[in-house]
């Protein structure tokens, strides 16, 4: 009963540091993740078209302190393209999964040691596609950002 309680008390930190866990639960702390970022990411981009309707005094103000990041801006702007890159991607990897079956295989009946049915082989090729897409344009995505500084 006490190793239950402990298991319990583990929260919200036991969720960020998936050690151990299978490639499923990695893909959904990633997707977690990656939807905070994006939320923080709208929240900011709100704020900063707000400034839009201030006039153009207040847009160019806003334009000058965005660019006096200088590489800061473009690291920014790289890690919200990985984060809606993989929180796309694996979004439309559920839906396919959740909403159409597909990649689930066929039911079986639970017995011990149970290991659930979503973690079949072309669910986990799936993941591995799906990664090897998103780190490829998100590396492009990132020289992208880099040749607009000039430095590739």
């Amino acid at each position: 009963m006490v190793e239950e309680n402990k298991r319990y008390k583990a929260g919200i930190l036991r969720s960020l540091w998936p050690h151990g866990f299978n490639i499923e639960r990695y893909t959904y702390t990633l997707h977690r993740i990656t939807g905070v970022i994006l939320a923080l990411y709208l929240i900011a981009h709100v704020f900063e078209i707000f400034h839009v309707a201030l006039g153009p005094a207040a847009w160019q103000q806003t334009l000058q302190e965005l660019g006096s990041l200088g590489i800061f801006e473009k690291i920014g702007l790289w890690i919200i393209a990985g984060s809606a890159l993989y929180h796309g991607a694996n979004g439309l990897r559920l839906i396919l999964n959740e909403a159409f079956g597909m990649l689930l295989g066929k039911p079986v009946l639970p017995e011990y040691p149970y290991m659930p049915t979503s973690l079949s082989r072309s669910q986990k090729i799936a993941i591995y596609i799906l990664t090897a897409i998103v780190v490829i344009l998100w590396i492009w995505a990132g020289l992208y950002l880099l040749e607009g500084l000039g430095i590739v």
